[in-house]
């Protein structure tokens, strides 16, 4: 019995909400490809049509398309039509065209099918036989294209240049000044109303900026703009000051190439400007450089701006006063901003044969100015040494920030010596449990000791509830000895929400998890203070059940526990030392 499901009698069986095309297209996009073209798309003449718009949304293979035209066959390097004189399949191919939103380009995956053929024919015979009074895709929104982008230069604009365009996404290695400029020229006459534009190049050169420049100015409605860096970024960013509707400014975010030399991407990147305001709607900003060249761009205030990515690329150590100094600048020129991130590109341990003197050492002192920002909610600093701070530190950043919801001081520092202990303790929690309603992340180095924990009577005090929304606490690197583990486990079971994840890191091993399940070779590889945080971890789900039960009770079992795990600790000692 076969059942039609576009019978209005079987319709009216449908539940109304697979009835709704937009419905639909939402479930089909949770469907892989071969599932949407080989099954749904054929059940009924309802689903079909919301099916291929899925299917054809976005386009990654140029050729696919290219061959709803008419037959296409590859003649070596290259791919023509098949001369039969029969014209090209022109509503054949609208019925589809007027579905594709995207269009992404990769030359990796067309080497991979292939081989990169040239179809430059192909794209010559469409220009010569489009209809003119019809746009070829014309609800094409993203272009994306990742390299061989001078092969299909001279049909690029006639084909794929559409006035809907709003995102042109360039990655490119190959280009010449010519050949940017004529791409770049044709993209502003096409698509006028671009609001986002990436650029980027594996080895920029600095003829290109001026190019880049020109073609910014001329996009009104530009609202991010994403660039590699090159060394000298002034007209750039003098062109972009006064724009009035950008958002987002991304320079060298995902696009830098280590170099052998110490010498960074940017060496310049603004001039110094007068007084007044600028960049005015900018709200986002990102940035490959040194701090000191960053903090050019800082010279007048910017009132709007909220998240600020700043990432060093030298292969040392900013210094404590650099830290300082931009941090205070920051804080004067940024008055709203509500998100900061300072890391950096290069470093690895072994760029430094051993621990820094102290006056390489970023403490509470440099990290100060920036608490005057009331409004932060997420603040990320990443430093090759170990951060010196202190518990009433904790209780100076909890009170200054009560909004926080993501605060990482260097967990998990490039160098470190055991015996460094200027960090927190897990007395620092309490400021965040008090002052911090909506704390949903936390990553410090703490020193937990058994000597330092807070005491049931303190965590009883925090007023309650608290720490509601915690999720995740990252000890990073931080030393768990084997003697602090039941005190440190009974005061994280007490803090720490029951749904709150506790991460640690090791370095001989990528972070580690409480949900990482490793073999006997990969558990021999790690630290004994990494193996202690594993213990200890899986205590705390066993102290909280104890927790519940009489006084009596608890003694007893807690005494029980004790007694197993340094017999399983010197059944492991005896197995080590018999496989060795």
């Amino acid at each position: 019995m076969v059942i039609i499901l576009d019978d209005p009698q079987n319709m009216a069986l449908t539940p109304f909400a697979l009835r709704i095309p937009e419905i639909l297209e939402n479930i089909f996009e949770f469907a892989d490809e071969q599932s949407n073209c080989n099954s749904n798309v054929l059940v009924c003449k309802s689903w079909s049509n919301p099916c291929l718009n899925v299917i054809w949304r976005e386009v990654k293979d140029l050729i696919r398309l290219v061959k709803l035209l008419g037959p296409v066959y590859d003649r070596g390097p290259t791919m023509e039509f098949s001369r039969n004189d029969a014209p090209l399949d022109w509503d054949t191919f609208s019925s589809y065209a007027k579905r594709v939103r995207i269009i992404r380009f990769k030359e990796n995956a067309a080497k991979k099918h292939y081989g990169v053929p040239s179809l430059s024919s192909v794209f010559a015979d469409i220009a010569y036989q489009r209809p003119s009074n019809k746009a070829l895709l014309p609800n094409l929104r993203i272009l994306e294209w990742h390299g061989y982008t001078s092969l299909y230069m001279k049909n690029f604009a006639t084909l794929f240049m559409e006035m809907p365009v709003k995102h042109y996404i360039l990655h490119e290695d190959r280009l010449s000044s010519a050949e940017l400029s004529l791409n770049l020229r044709t993209v502003a006459d096409k698509c006028p109303h671009l609001s986002l534009i990436n650029i980027s190049f594996s080895l920029p050169v600095q003829s290109h900026s001026d190019i880049i420049v020109n073609f910014v100015q001329k996009m009104a409605h530009l609202r991010t703009l994403e660039l590699s860096p090159f060394q000298d970024m002034t007209s750039l960013t003098t062109a972009l000051r006064k724009h009035p509707h950008l958002r987002k400014l991304l320079i060298g975010k995902l696009h830098v190439v280590e170099r052998k030399t110490d010498k960074s991407c940017i060496e310049s990147l603004a001039l110094p400007s007068p007084d007044g305001d600028h960049f005015t709607s900018l709200t986002t900003l990102s940035v490959v450089a040194p701090y000191a060249v960053a903090e050019e761009l800082f010279t007048a205030n910017l009132r709007s701006l909220q998240k600020i990515f700043l990432i060093s690329d030298l292969r040392k150590a900013e210094t404590p006063f650099t830290v300082k100094r931009l941090l205070e600048t920051l804080t004067e020129r940024c008055l709203c901003m509500n998100s900061l991130q300072l890391s950096y590109v290069f470093l690895s341990q072994t760029t430094y044969a051993r621990f820094p003197p102290a006056s390489c050492v970023v403490t509470k002192v440099h990290i100060r100015p920036i608490l005057q920002c009331s409004r932060m909610q997420s603040f990320v600093l990443k430093h090759p040494f170990p951060v010196t701070l202190d518990d009433p530190f904790a209780e100076e950043i909890a009170t200054s920030w009560p909004n926080l919801q993501d605060l990482q001081l260097n967990h998990v520092p490039v160098i470190r010596r055991k015996d460094f202990k200027n960090s927190f303790t897990l007395r620092a929690l309490l400021p965040f449990a008090r002052h911090c309603p909506i704390l949903v992340s936390l990553s410090l180095l703490i020193s937990p000791t058994e000597a330092t924990c807070p005491s049931s009577t303190d965590i009883q005090e925090l007023p309650k509830p608290f720490l509601t929304k915690f999720s995740s606490f990252d000890v990073g690197s931080s030393m768990l000895y084997w003697d602090d583990k039941h005190q440190v486990a009974l005061t994280l079971a007490q803090i720490l929400p029951t749904a709150c994840q506790l991460h640690y890191h090791n370095d001989k091993r990528d972070s580690l998890n409480s949900n990482t399940k490793l073999d006997e070779k990969s558990r021999s590889a790690i630290s004994p203070e990494s193996c202690n945080w594993e213990s200890m971890v899986n205590r705390i789900p066993y102290v909280r059940w104890i927790d519940q039960r009489s006084k009596v009770e608890q003694s007893e079992l807690l005494s029980k526990i004790q007694q197993l795990e340094a017999e399983n600790e010197r059944l492991r000692t005896q197995t080590q030392t018999a496989v060795a």
